[in-house]
């Protein structure tokens, strides 16, 4: 039995067993001063206190209640053989109801352990559950639309605004939201057109049943103000009022391309997706002014393809806002009938949004790939490709034909800049 180990907490029944039984003797002498302890009554309920003290406290502090009963010997005439029975007795009943007391405890404490531990369980199966649900919607997600990256995207992008001439038409800005969608999460946005002049802008397109145009927004405010993008972070707001993020592209003062964001899905509100929205909007709305400026640098060199040149300058552009924008590799062969068809055959090995130009200088014929948004590592990737298929099918030509191979990073210094330094004997 528990006996000398069940102490009580301090303060916890020590106060009671001292009290409830010296008041309860106080009380019973006013009322039968012969009788204090109530001994000749039918039943003797004072002993009730210890036994109830050793149900509630255990054994130590009924142990006290029995002692105050006993102190009335001390002081009341009763017979020794009379005081011995009662005190056995009552010592008796207090360890039995202490011994019942802490069997309960103990299965009061398992049961209490016990239901705390399926508690747990369940709210680590229900979050469990909950994250297996969200797992299923995204991958639902995924197998109802089409899976779509984000080199594929620019480059039906690139192909659709090739064949618009750069003009930002209702069918080309519905796919790039529907891009946005796949991408990046982005449930509700919005496409305007800010004319200088206007008061108010013109909705171009629409993802979802946006809120309209909101120029008390905050975002929208700090957005138009700095002439940069901003989203909800940047300002440190603690509520969405309505856009989560506002992109702004402005070449001249003349016109603003504004892309509003309301709502995304939950797991793609951060940095990186609202940095990959930013790239495709810049890349999109750069578009035209690279047309533009990729006609000097075809007037430059003749041979470059205006496609090429408008790709490096998006590109340029794009190396402010991404730390890999592109690279360029150029191959060097000695002119003739080989480096010819070596040069026809990597046309035909050519991927996605890779550009390629073949540039023939006196004595040499330079082949320039633009790898878009690579960084060393694709560019280690495409040369193993390419130099591997030409050894494996094409060994003699490669070897009479190839002299070298030099890499060179895009950056955001002027392109023509970029280009001659690609061109000029030596390596990168």
């Amino acid at each position: 039995m528990r006996v000398l180990t069940a102490i009580a907490r301090r303060g916890h029944g020590w106060l009671e067993a001292l009290l409830l039984p010296a008041l309860a003797v106080l009380l019973t002498r006013l009322l039968d001063p012969g009788d204090p302890l109530l001994l000749r009554q039918p039943f003797p309920w004072l002993l009730v206190i210890p036994l109830l003290i050793a149900l509630r406290y255990e054994f130590l502090p009924a142990l006290l209640s029995s002692l105050v009963l006993a102190s009335t010997f001390l002081w009341h005439p009763y017979p020794a053989s009379e005081a011995l029975t009662v005190c056995a007795g009552v010592v008796l009943v207090a360890l039995i109801a202490a011994e019942f007391a802490s069997y309960w405890s103990r299965r009061e404490a398992g049961r209490g352990l016990q239901d705390q531990i399926t508690a747990t369980r369940l709210r680590q199966l229900a979050d469990d559950l909950y994250v297996t649900r969200v797992s299923l919607d995204r991958l639902e997600q995924s197998l109802l639309y089409q899976p779509v990256s984000a080199r594929s995207a620019l480059q039906e992008l690139q192909r659709a605004l090739a064949a618009a001439e750069g003009e930002f038409g209702q069918s080309v800005l519905s796919r790039f939201l529907y891009f946005l969608n796949q991408l990046t999460g982005v449930q509700r946005a919005a496409w305007y057109r800010f004319e200088r002049g206007e008061t108010q802008p013109q909705p171009l397109a629409a993802l979802g049943e946006g809120s309209g145009w909101q120029p008390d927004d905050p975002v929208l405010r700090a957005a138009l103000a700095a002439g940069e993008s901003r989203c909800l972070a940047d300002l440190d707001l603690s509520r969405v009022e309505h856009y989560l993020a506002v992109h702004v592209h402005a070449d001249s003062d003349a016109e603003r391309q504004i892309l509003c964001i309301e709502d995304m899905s939950f797991f793609a509100i951060n940095r990186e997706q609202l940095q990959v929205v930013e790239v495709l909007f810049q890349y999109l709305c750069g578009y035209r002014a690279a047309v533009l400026r990729a006609r000097p640098l075809c007037t430059q060199w003749p041979d470059c393809p205006v496609e090429f040149a408008t790709v490096l300058l998006q590109l340029e552009r794009m190396a402010r806002l991404v730390p890999q924008a592109g690279m360029l590799i150029r191959h060097e062969f000695q002119p003739g009938d080989d480096a010819e068809q070596i040069v026809a055959r990597t046309q035909n090995l050519r991927r996605g949004m890779d550009m390629l130009w073949v540039h023939r200088q006196p004595g040499r014929l330079l082949m320039i790939a633009l790898l878009p948004f690579a960084g060393a590592s694709a560019a280690e990737g495409y040369l193993s490709r390419i130099e591997g298929e030409q050894r494996k099918y094409h060994a003699e030509s490669w070897a009479r034909a190839f002299l070298a191979h030099h890499l060179f990073r895009v950056d955001a210094r002027d392109a023509a800049v970029q280009l001659r330094e690609a061109l000029a004997p030596g390596g990168g």
